[in-house]
């Protein structure tokens, strides 16, 4: 072997450690920051809609949800790769948070790894890569994107990024070399740039940061002459052709499904959102370098003063110029910059969907365009002014610590929504928002008092607050208190298209049997999001309250058509044909539900007393003894099983059953009739006209205990 050639294997062998090195320290550092994150609960704050109480998400990945995912707009997003993944956790992991943590806490570690992969694979540099992916997976203001599971759009699209960037590289490399393969690598670009979209739109400013890229590190516009560095742009605004027209697809989609939640403009004027998203990239700027006080929201202020917009706005003119001015010494900066601000476009604000003015998770991809600049440029400043190595790694490794150390701190609040709000509520000022949900939480755990206090703060704020007045509402229904009804006028006053405010006064005036009112709220929260089943199951339910069976089951169809596995509407539906003595069809739809959910206590008990209005009393036994097995000491289950037992001649099985149930309710005249009867059978009776007199006692209109009890009480005096 020549010696040129051994220590070409011998740098290659070194640089492959250094990777290795890198990537394990990237991993775990990552991991020690973020570990509390994987102990949290879920968040009162979106988590509902995409995971606790969504049954498309919960009934994991099934033909039906994955239609769904592709068809839906809830939650104002058009993202079925998110949705898939999460259906896929509760396939894998169940209902609990700790499953889809640890997922968006693998893919943040992958997008570490693979945004050093990338930029080491573009520019040669193992020590800044490495810096930058640091910095990305250990920043505080990526917190949020990892913590919170409503945020796996982020964590997974960004995962999808990171593999175009890579696929990308590969392919301008192999046109570079002139190898084969570069069909293949753009392809494989096309096609993760298509999943990334998939998962979250914000990727449309991709075409653009592959521009940039191009220019720096890529090097693939040639600035010979203007004639050939316009020839070459041309050339590369063409190549993205595919990426266009994808992006153009992915807005179209997001105007869709975000209709309704895009703030119009008598709400917020064009003015005010302009300025605000000057000043939130000043903000942006310095939460990267000085991440203090972090929230979530930030509340929209609605307008600032000048002396906020015209400093923001010269900065970000100043900066911009300064960048371009030194475009061709320092052409990191150009990237790195215009990376930062042309990745936030689509949610500086432009286009207002909800109350912040900005969020930590926006900045989960654009914060890399910054810290490529400190990368790139601090590494310049120490061969400029020969810093010692020793002094440049400390530096790196206190910023480093410090920021680790901060994600930490930050990671810890979001182990609970009360511990996540009421630290939004100390580091910001009057957020009515953090007050509402810590209202929610409290209404979660019954403290009703506590959840109204809180709800009437956040109104104090601020008046207009729907989601306090609904929430109110809702805490003073459980209460019974009338004012409940007021609180949801109020709110449908301002928002009387609001699908959950009519939900909610439908469920309170249907506890309150006003029937025809309720019926009326359901249908219209229906014409709303006719999807959400459970406003038509609670529909069929009153309809069927009403005594318009008909019609309720005609409801209980509609769901399941969309919902084929539903075992709740099953069960209700059950109920319903056994009103209208359809027993044969509700066993099997008993069955049916059984098969959807097996560990159900309620529909078995149901089951078994369907199969004994039948007369099959040995499987009404079987369903009996289930319903006692997954759900013990129920009372009214053991006195079902006892009374089986006695139809079936069974009298010491059906003794103990009967005496089970009275065990644990004494006041049961069924049960001590029961009992009373089989004592007689057993040839007791004695012991029986005890039991004969408590149930009269207990229900002195019960004719059969008394005439029981006129024929054997004589036998007691014998």
């Amino acid at each position: 072997m020549r010696t040129g050639d051994a220590e070409t294997g011998a740098l290659r062998r070194k640089s492959k450690r250094q990777t290795a090195l890198v990537c394990f320290f990237i991993a775990a550092a990552t991991l020690i920051c973020f570990w509390p994150v994987v102990h949290a609960g879920f968040i009162d704050y979106d988590d509902s809609d995409y995971v606790t109480d969504n049954p498309h998400v919960l009934a994991g990945l099934t033909p039906d949800s994955l239609v769904w995912a592709l068809q839906t707009r809830h939650a104002s997003n058009w993202h079925p790769l998110t949705w898939w993944s999460h259906m896929l956790d509760a396939q894998m992991f169940g209902p609990g948070p700790m499953g889809p943590h640890c997922v968006n806490l693998a893919l943040h570690v992958a997008n570490a790894l693979l945004l050093f992969l990338v930029l080491r694979k573009m520019t040669g540099a193992i020590r800044r890569s490495a810096f930058v992916a640091a910095l990305f997976a250990l920043h505080p203001l990526h917190v949020e994107s990892v913590a919170w599971v409503s945020e796996r759009k982020d964590v997974l699209s960004t995962f999808f990024w990171m593999l175009t960037l890579w696929a990308y590289a590969g392919f301008a490399e192999k046109l570079q070399r002139k190898t084969p393969g570069a069909k293949v690598y753009y392809g494989l670009a096309v096609l993760c740039f298509a999943l990334g979209l998939m998962s979250k739109p914000m990727l449309v400013t991709l075409p653009f940061v592959l521009l940039l890229l191009d220019y720096w590190p890529l090097k693939r516009i040639q600035f010979v002459s203007r004639k050939q560095a316009c020839a070459d742009l041309g050339r590369l605004v063409l190549e993205k052709a595919p990426f266009l027209i994808l992006t153009i697809l992915a807005c179209a989609a997001t105007v869709w499904a975000q209709q309704g939640a895009i703030q119009p403009l008598d709400n917020l004027s064009f003015e005010a959102r302009l300025e605000n998203s000057v000043v939130s990239y000043a903000r942006y700027l310095g939460k990267i370098f000085w991440p203090a006080g972090l929230a979530i929201p930030y509340l929209h202020r609605g307008a600032w003063p000048l002396t906020a917009i015209v400093p923001a706005a010269m900065a970000v003119i100043l900066l911009s110029l300064g960048a371009i001015a030194r475009a061709r010494k320092y052409p990191f900066v150009v990237a790195g910059w215009f990376w930062f601000l042309g990745t936030l476009i689509p949610v500086i604000g432009l286009l207002q969907v909800g109350a912040q003015s900005m969020a930590d998770r926006y900045t989960y991809v654009p914060a890399i365009g910054i810290f490529v600049i400190i990368a790139w440029g601090m590494a310049k400043a120490a061969e400029r002014w020969r810093f010692p190595e020793a002094v440049v790694l400390a530096g790196l490794g206190l910023i480093l610590a410090t920021c680790g150390a901060m994600a930490r701190q930050q990671s810890s609040y979001w182990t609970s929504t009360e511990k996540l709000f009421h630290h939004t509520e100390m580091v910001s000022e009057k957020n009515y928002v953090a007050l509402g949900i810590l209202g929610l939480a409290q209404f979660h755990e019954g403290n009703i008092s506590a959840a109204t206090n809180y709800y009437l703060r956040a109104l104090e704020i601020n008046p207009a607050s729907v989601d306090a007045m609904n929430n109110m509402g809702v805490a003073l229904g459980g209460k019974g208190n009338d004012e409940s009804l007021v609180w949801y006028h109020r709110a449908l006053q301002l928002k009387p298209l609001d699908s959950k405010i009519l939900y909610n006064l439908g469920n309170e005036l249907a506890s309150r049997k006003e029937y025809a009112e309720a019926c009326e709220q359901f249908e219209a929260a229906l014409k709303i999001t006719p999807d959400e089943f459970e406003a038509r199951n609670n529909l069929a339910n009153t309809l069927v309250e009403m005594g318009r069976l008909d019609e309720g089951l005609e409801q209980f169809e509609k769901v399941l058509r969309v919902q084929r596995h539903n075992a709740t509407v099953m069960k209700n539906m059950a109920g319903v044909l056994l009103k209208q003595d359809k027993v044969e069809q509700a066993i099997l739809l008993y069955r049916q539900a059984i098969k959807e959910a097996p560990k159900d206590a309620s529909t078995h008990y149901l089951l078994g007393q369907a199969l004994a209005v039948h007369e099959q009393w040995n499987e009404a036994i079987q369903e009996y003894v289930e319903t006692l097995q997954l759900a013990p000491g129920n009372p009214v289950a053991e006195y079902n099983l006892g009374y089986a037992f006695r139809v079936q001649k069974r009298l010491d099985e059906a003794r103990q059953h009967l005496e089970e149930a009275l065990r644990l309710q004494a006041d049961f005249p069924l049960a001590h009739y029961n009992l009373g009867c089989v004592l007689v059978e057993s040839g007791h009776p004695e012991e029986a006209v005890a039991h004969f007199k408590e149930a009269l006692r207990e229900k002195p209109d019960y004719h059969e205990a008394e005439e029981a009890l006129r024929k054997w009480e004589p036998t007691k005096s014998d």
